[in-house]
């Protein structure tokens, strides 16, 4: 099978970056090009050449002549002005090649609207209407715009939360009393953006996130899922940490403690009669030690998901929302048989299932002594 080429003009621009990637793991060979002299070739280019300005008048017959060369089939302009002279240039007679996507801003609107889309779809407030007003009230749903930069960025952060989810947390956001917001579990960070973003905006308080982010401390998760625990002996968790760094310290209110659940509480309850916490590459936040919203996903084999909710459920608000997620997991029960324990348990009011994660509200005056 030949390899086909794709030409990237220019190959400068930061948008390119990405195409390029998605285009080498299609099997293209990357020829990278730009009209500045001395221009550099990005890593992701298995070749790079020059290419007159597209006001140039040479630049039509160097453009054609590279592409018979070079077999080219494939052109990828992510410049809006250089996408229409190419637009251009394939309508002549026998000088046909294929011009990758839509016009560059199109393109944009087109990564852009599902989040406005998302956004749309949320003005029912149906969630919202069913769910029992707390004694601090129900507050105003985000505006459109609010929610569709939330969404986009959102999908924009590594992770495997989905979108029904979010609109969960945009809900109990609206509901939950002021405290902090703990996370067990976080990898890249895609829920906790969510969960400082809405903490921040509603001023629920600090959203704290735990995980050891170290392969030495990685249990298994029970038997079936074992893939999940052999798989992740192939990656690098300094780099997942580095990437999750760059979410937090971008987040309103963010910190973290770098530990496993088990030992992280200790961290917690001091860290909640100082009254603040300070993590390394972060401000310092303040800690209330009451929490608002807890959302647990760390290991997901029974023991240890009943192991966080007794560690860290004494400190859930009256009217406060413990997640657990996976509560519908294709790898194994221990967040289901966990999770159908406190529907029963008397200390929960209200529960409800959205996505594959099971939220429920502690009842008032049933919160358990430290």
């Amino acid at each position: 099978m030949s390899t086909q080429r794709l030409l990237v003009f220019p190959s400068s621009i930061d948008s390119a970056r990405p195409f390029m990637r998605v285009a080498r793991s299609l099997g293209f060979e990357i020829i990278g090009a730009d009209s500045i002299q001395g221009g550099v070739a990005s890593p992701d280019e298995d070749r790079h050449i020059h290419l007159p300005f597209i006001t140039d008048e040479r630049f039509d017959a160097a453009f054609f002549d590279s592409l018979a060369e070079l077999g080219i089939s494939h052109v990828h302009a992510p410049h809006h002005g250089v996408w229409w002279h190419l637009n251009k240039l394939r309508e002549q007679p026998g000088k046909a090649f294929f011009l990758c996507a839509p016009h560059p801003f199109d393109s944009h609107w087109e990564a852009f609207s599902p989040s406005l889309d998302w956004a749309e779809s949320q003005t029912t407030e149906a969630l919202a209407r069913a769910l029992p007003t707390p004694p601090r009230g129900l507050a105003a749903s985000l505006t459109a715009s609010q929610l569709a930069g939330l969404h986009r960025r959102f999908l924009q952060t590594p992770g495997e939360t989905d979108e029904d989810k979010l609109s969960g947390l945009c809900t109990i956001a609206r509901i939950a009393p002021v405290g902090d917001v703990v996370e067990i579990g976080s990898l890249f960070g895609r829920s906790a953006l969510a969960l400082s973003w809405l903490a921040s905006h509603y001023r629920i308080g600090s959203t704290l996130c735990v995980d050891p982010w170290n392969l030495d401390d990685l249990t298994d998760q029970g038997p079936a899922a074992k893939i999940l625990h052999d798989e992740p002996r192939s990656l690098d968790c300094e780099k997942i940490f580095r990437n999750f760094m760059a979410t937090a310290a971008s987040s309103p209110g963010a910190s973290y403690i770098r530990a496993p659940s088990e030992r992280a509480i200790g961290t917690y309850a001091k860290a909640a009669e100082a009254g603040r916490y300070h993590a390394e590459g972060l401000d310092p936040v303040p800690i209330r030690g009451q929490i608002a919203l807890l959302h647990i996903d760390g290991n997901h084999r029974y023991d240890h998901v009943c192991a966080d909710i007794a560690n860290w459920t004494p400190y859930l608000a009256d009217h406060g929302w413990l997640m657990l997620d996976d509560y519908i997991w294709s790898f194994g029960d221990g967040p289901r048989r966990a999770g159908d324990e406190l529907l029963t348990s008397g200390d929960y009011d209200h529960a409800f299932v959205l996505s594959d994660t099971l939220f429920l509200r502690r009842a008032p005056n049933t919160a358990h002594r430290r």
